[in-house]
């Protein structure tokens, strides 16, 4: 999620990310921070998911992997 994304949302409370980033194209990127708990609902059923902020310009808000 964008920095700006965050912000759009209330900028709730974050953590210090210990993740290393790879973006689609293939650089690295060092996440800002991350949000550890974040509810997202869909057909009535809610999970909590962590999600990586990162300080940059982004095509998409939050990139989403279904199994």
């Amino acid at each position: 999620m964008s920095v700006a994304c965050w912000k759009a949302i209330g900028s709730p409370t974050l953590n210090q990310s210990p993740n290393n980033l790879e973006a689609f194209d293939g650089h690295d990127l060092r996440p800002f921070s991350v949000l550890p708990n974040l509810a997202i609902t869909l057909e009535g059923k809610t999970i909590h998911v962590e999600v990586d902020i990162v300080d940059a310009n982004l095509n998409y808000n939050i990139p989403l992997r279904w199994s």
